[in-house]
């Protein structure tokens, strides 16, 4: 199973806000993908193991933005066209 957290994020106004996240969360963490919208005040990140949610916010804190909100879901890890093919 993977993680999927989705943030809610009070302070970025524009794509650099958008990267600047991004990249203080895959400075900080083992994660395989991660995304930000300024529009929606929203941060997506998906990890293979659990992420440590008060560290989270605390690396994000320090930069000046405010994560007001983490869900966290489990999601099914999603098999590739090959392994339809091999695992029949």
């Amino acid at each position: 199973m993977d993680y999927k957290y989705v943030l809610k994020i009070n302070g970025m106004m524009c794509g650099m806000c958008e990267a600047h996240i991004n990249d203080v969360i895959r400075q900080n963490f083992r994660i395989k993908n991660v995304s930000s919208s300024f529009h929606k005040n929203q941060t997506i990140i998906y990890s293979e193991k659990e992420i440590d949610e008060q560290f989270l916010k605390d690396k994000i804190g320090a930069t000046g933005y405010i994560v007001e909100e983490i869900v966290r879901t489990q999601v099914e890890k999603k098999k590739g066209f090959w392994a339809k093919i091999f695992h029949k």
